[in-house]
């Protein structure tokens, strides 16, 4: 299934959803950019609930930048500024069962997977299972002095 475009109201809206996501602190929601031109690749966002230990991460890749190892290496950094900057003990990302680029993507960042959630996640109205992943400190690489 296709992404749909983004119009330019979807992306106002979107830019205004997460702005005030940001400001309640109910997430931190970041802009995936090239490092070259600055180009939008797409969104990357670490939601927080009621356990202030833990963030579940979502990755979204816009399809014209598919395929070039952005969504694991955005994971990955995602995680890493949860575990390390904000303190988290936990960081989870979960995927479709049947979505096997994101269940990879997920795999290339680090994540241990838990398990299946069975009709844990809903997309279009619709629940289904997905595999839950996670991220623990003790997972990340200790940081090289210099």
């Amino acid at each position: 299934m296709d992404d749909e475009p983004l119009t330019p109201e979807r992306e106002q809206g979107s830019v205004a959803r997460s702005a005030e996501l940001w400001r309640s602190g109910q997430a931190a929601p970041f802009v995936i950019a090239d490092a070259r031109d600055d180009a939008p690749l797409g969104l990357l966002n670490l939601q927080f609930g009621s356990d202030e230990g833990a963030a579940g991460l979502a990755v979204s890749v816009f399809p014209e930048a598919r395929g070039r190892g952005i969504a694991p290496r955005a994971l990955r950094l995602g995680a890493e500024w949860g575990l390390r900057e904000l303190g988290l003990e936990r960081v989870f990302a979960e995927a479709a069962v049947d979505n096997t680029a994101s269940i990879r993507a997920i795999e290339k960042a680090g994540f241990r997977r838990e398990g299946v959630l069975r009709a844990h996640c809903t997309t279009g109205g619709r629940r289904h299972d997905c595999v839950m992943f996670s991220l623990l400190p003790e997972g990340l690489e200790p940081v090289l002095a210099g």
